[in-house]
């Protein structure tokens, strides 16, 4: 099932129709649309036309989005609706009509390879970025998504897993890992980043069976225990 924002609806709310997928329509604390995979895993997808993209992003509303979605899922979508190119360098971005896309504007403060090296920069910190040219390929798009990520593993047919993920033993760019050091002062850095792989997020983390928090390399007793209090529940 695929959770959808509200207020999703408020402005398409032909969007169960072309997703063809069983929806909930709820209001997300983050993202604008949420499910889980074929490995109970929570994912999010953050949803935003391309102008709308340029202005959260000058405005630094991007940068706090992104961070809640972080927070909450165990991966973050960001899927940009609209056609851009480069004009002179710069940004200029598109509007389709019934011939064509035709130019709407052009940025004249954003250089287009600025552009490029921000969502370099969001792939780096493991935000994924995904580019449709309308709202109608959006919404094709999340219904390949949610399929692909539900789909056996070992049914896909388009690559094979040849290497075993890594987990960094360096500080981490996800934000939730030094905001879970801060509940507890002896919980070390690589374990920080061990339990968030491991669950997703702090609240993931904090609101796990302590078997299953013991299980992790370099948790013991002492430090659910520290966790817990951290956040006032126990």
């Amino acid at each position: 099932m695929v959770i959808i924002d509200d207020r999703e609806i408020q402005q398409h709310n032909n969007i169960p129709e072309l997703l063809e997928l069983p929806v909930s329509v709820t209001r997300l604390d983050a993202g604008d649309y949420a499910f889980v995979d074929r490995d109970g895993r929570p994912i999010g997808i953050e949803r935003s036309e391309v102008n709308n993209f340029m202005q959260k992003l000058n405005s630094g509303e991007l940068e706090e989005q992104l961070e809640r979605c972080s927070n909450a899922f165990n991966t973050v979508i960001l899927l940009i609706e609209g056609v851009y190119d480069s004009v002179s360098g710069y940004l200029s971005t598109y509007r389709q009509t019934d011939e064509g896309y035709w130019r709407v504007r052009i940025y004249p403060n954003t250089r287009y390879d600025r552009t490029i090296a921000v969502l370099s920069r969001l792939m780096e910190l493991g935000i994924e970025t995904i580019t449709t040219p309308n709202f109608a390929c959006s919404m094709q798009a999340i219904k390949s998504i949610y399929s692909q990520r539900n789909k056996p593993e070992e049914s896909s047919s388009l690559f094979r897993r040849t290497k075993v993920p890594h987990i960094p033993h360096k500080l981490t760019n996800n934000p939730a890992v030094p905001k879970l050091m801060a509940l507890s002062d002896r919980l070390a850095e690589k374990t920080a980043i061990k339990l968030i792989h491991k669950f997703g997020s702090i609240w993931a983390v904090v609101h796990a069976p302590d078997e299953e928090l013991l299980s992790v390399e370099g948790v013991g007793r002492g430090t659910v225990r520290n966790l817990k209090e951290g956040l006032g529940l126990l």
